[in-house]
């Protein structure tokens, strides 16, 4: 990779974080913190995930602004692998905070009835 994409890579990387820690920051005091968590990674996948453009010595970039890019300014629109990077990336992102949003419902749902049994023995038999 040139001098120049590690350059902008670093810059794009580092203002990337920026925005996701001014998002953690705005959003800290919601209930639901795998919903935050859902949301920050699902953004920072589509927005660091990289595409190898079709060529045989294309420089990857990162996928949202390619695809944003494609869409705006070429005549065929979006390439179909930048297409499919964005959808697996974001929907990849979302399906695992998804699974860890639900374990995490789960988990605490558990945790409140054993509190509660340990509080009321009679609690199991209503």
């Amino acid at each position: 990779m040139a001098e120049e994409y590690r350059i902008a890579w670093i810059i794009y990387a580092a203002g990337t974080l920026v925005l996701l820690s001014a998002g953690w920051w705005f959003m800290r005091n919601w209930k639901w913190s795998w919903l935050r968590r859902a949301i920050l990674v699902t953004f920072a996948a589509a927005l660091l995930v990289p595409a190898r453009s079709s060529g045989p010595d294309a420089v990857t970039v990162p996928v949202l602004p390619l695809f944003v890019y494609q869409t705006l300014f070429e005549e065929d629109g979006a390439a179909p692998e930048v297409t499919a990077n964005l959808v697996f990336a974001t929907g990849g992102a979302l399906g695992l905070m998804a699974i860890w949003g639900l374990l995490t419902l789960y988990l605490s749902h558990r945790r409140e009835q054993r509190r509660r049994f340990d509080e009321d023995p009679y609690f199991n038999e209503q």
